[in-house]
């Protein structure tokens, strides 16, 4: 019998009532978790390790300014394959190309904030120099 398996057949079922709210607080939390319902109650109940991963919305913005972005380096990439001069769009591809280097330095700090599950806070000249 695999292990799988005999931990079904172990299973019991547990309800409890909660309000409405509690319920969707729950939900959502376990959603940000990346856990179903049930498991993020069960970890929560045996003090058992939560994954976090921290505010995911703004990495979705930056992935909506990221395809916008990529869009217009598809047209440029298109215009020039298909023999267009170089110089005529040039201001067009460097601001593509400035748009691209601020989204990166904005979606480096989110990338670490969602990583380890905190809001991200640069240290300021004043507390770096002490």
């Amino acid at each position: 019998m695999r292990n799988t398996d005999k931990k079904k057949e172990n299973m019991v079922l547990m309800s409890m009532r909660i309000s409405a709210e509690d319920k969707e607080l729950i939900e959502e939390k376990a959603r940000k978790t990346g856990l179903s319902t049930s498991e993020f109650i069960r970890r929560c109940a045996l003090g058992r390790k939560l994954p976090c991963y921290g505010d995911t919305s703004l990495l979705k913005e930056y992935a909506m300014q990221l395809g916008k972005i990529g869009s217009n380096l598809n047209q440029i990439a298109k215009y020039l394959n298909s023999g267009g001069n170089y110089f005529s769009i040039y201001f067009e591809l460097k601001e593509a190309m400035k748009e691209l280097l601020d989204l990166k330095f904005k979606i480096l700090p989110a990338l670490e904030d969602v990583a380890c599950g905190r809001k991200h806070r640069r240290k300021s000249k004043k507390e770096s120099e002490e």
